[in-house]
């Protein structure tokens, strides 16, 4: 394998390595909840040791490239390290040669030096190459394998079917049966994986129609902050207003036939409500347009009038209250 190849490869192996921490990262992001120090989620220890696994297989990857590049360029200037030792060794022997002649010895047998230098080089290739094909096998191959990754299955073989599968590493929605990216998902506490525009509109719909409210899944109340960032402005209104309704226990609506809407809380009073969206109001009692003077659908008022009834007492003809003479005249102003 070329030296150009491998650095691309382990520049691929890192990328998607990488590309797995940040899904890590993301996947934090979206859970909820709280939780102790020393007592974390399943999920939470999951997630901790495939990042240590993760960021071990980087450095890995990080220095079998930076061996290879060493490796390759030491291969690659062999001529000019060859060339630069037998001048080295000549200059040694010409040193020899000169300090022979000076106390007139023999001069030493160079042949047998310069061959061992070189033949010691020749080796020293030879094992650069040996280094060279051992990090070649011991990374992620290309080729293609039939070993199914699982939790048994050595590290380099999994991290492998993962990198043969990263341009799909997509998953599916329970609804539109669509493969989308994860990030674009949302994964409920029944596990099951929803896409963000159905379950947006799940959403939708159910402030819409009551017998669907509160959104549910596998009978499970659904939290609106897992998809609460992708409404808008109006649509979080709507719901809102719908979830307002659907929960109350005392409803009231306009009494004007064109309008109909729910009244809340707010803005209501013991005898009349009041209504946002056209401005009428709507008598509390007999739940009509408001009317002046008391209802006759007030039957707390009614059994208060017969009361007073009985008792002489009679209503004031500038008010309407009720009154009765305790001392004095009968004339009234």
């Amino acid at each position: 394998m070329e030296c150009v190849d491998s650095c691309l490869q382990f520049d691929d192996e890192s990328f998607a390595l990488k590309l797995q921490l940040e899904e890590i990262e993301a996947q934090r992001e979206l859970q909820s909840g709280k939780w102790t120090e020393k007592n974390p989620p399943d999920f939470a220890l999951a997630f901790d040791a495939f990042q240590a696994e993760l960021e071990k297989a980087l450095y890995l990857v990080e220095d079998l490239k930076f061996a290879h590049s060493i490796a390759k360029a030491v291969d690659s200037d062999a001529v000019a390290i060859r060339e630069s030792m037998v001048e080295e060794t000549q200059s040694v022997q010409d040193r020899d040669f000169a300090l022979s002649l000076n106390e007139d010895e023999n001069l030493p047998s160079t042949n047998d030096t310069t061959t061992m230098d070189v033949s010691r080089f020749e080796a020293e290739s030879v094992d650069w190459d040996h280094i060279l094909r051992a990090t070649e096998a011991s990374t992620f191959s290309n080729e293609s394998c039939s070993t199914v990754a699982g939790p048994s299955t050595h590290y380099t073989l999994r991290q492998k079917a993962v990198l043969e599968h990263l341009p799909q590493l997509k998953v599916e929605c329970c609804v539109c049966r669509e493969s989308v990216h994860p990030h674009f998902t949302v994964r409920l506490m029944c596990s099951d994986i929803y896409c963000k525009p159905c379950l947006k509109f799940h959403f939708l719909r159910a402030a819409k129609d009551e017998s669907i409210f509160p959104p549910k899944c596998h009978r499970q109340p659904i939290d609106i902050s897992n998809i609460e960032a992708d409404f808008s402005t109006e649509e979080l209104t709507v719901y809102r207003a719908a979830e307002l309704e659907f929960t109350s226990m005392d409803r009231v609506y306009c009494a004007e036939p064109e309008c109909a809407k729910f009244v809340p809380m707010p803005q209501r009073t013991p005898d009349y409500a009041s209504c946002e969206a056209c401005g009428a109001e709507t008598c509390m009692h007999c739940k009509a347009l408001a009317h002046d003077g008391g209802c006759v659908a007030d039957v707390t008022r009614q059994i208060l009038l017969d009361f007073a009834d009985e008792q002489g007492w009679k209503p004031c003809v500038g008010c309407g209250e009720l009154v009765f003479r305790y001392e004095g005249c009968d004339h009234m102003t």
